[in-house]
């Protein structure tokens, strides 16, 4: 092995690999095979851990950062369903969009925003409005030591986002 390769190889953490990676002039094949041979001699660490440290290196972020609001832009564009008018959520579709809401085991949604968005005949954002206040309901419920019943979701869904998070606070300092 080279100076170069060494140094890669030898890095002690996730974070000084990154970094290591970062300043080296290999190859991405080369880093990959060094990769894997530095995983075999570091077991206590993953592929899952170089991935995390890479998320949250300055450089990685900014490049997945770039152009991002061009993205989220056009993509909002596309997935824009309300035929340009907007929708009244009534108790019915609430129930509805409860019931589509679910995560899988993994914790993802089982329905995109997207797909939601189609069903709905609305935009991204709406659904993503109704998804922080599905989600607060839930934190709610849990501080207040509640189970999630259908009434008590529709209860709280049915309030301004700004009241439930004045109502998180409210459970936190009880």
């Amino acid at each position: 092995m080279n100076k170069e390769e060494n140094k890669l190889f030898n890095s002690k953490t996730p974070e000084e690999y990154i970094e290591n990676s970062l300043r080296s002039r290999l190859s991405p094949g080369k880093k990959a095979s060094i990769t894997r041979l530095w995983l075999n001699k570091n077991a206590k660490y993953t592929i899952d851990d170089i991935k995390y440290a890479r998320n949250r290196h300055p450089h990685w972020k900014k490049k997945k950062m770039d152009g991002s609001l061009e993205r989220n832009q056009q993509r909002q564009l596309t997935h824009n369903y309300s035929r340009g008018g907007d929708i009244v959520w009534n108790v019915k579709l609430i129930k509805k969009f409860i019931s589509l809401n679910g995560k899988d085991a993994s914790g993802k949604y089982v329905n995109r925003d997207h797909q939601l968005a189609k069903k709905f005949n609305t935009t991204i954002p709406a659904i993503q409005h109704y998804r922080r206040k599905y989600n607060l309901t839930l934190k709610i419920l849990a501080k207040a030591g509640l189970k999630p019943s259908e009434g008590r979701l529709l209860e709280y869904i049915s309030m301004s986002e700004k009241a439930l998070r004045e109502a998180l606070k409210d459970t936190k300092k009880r």
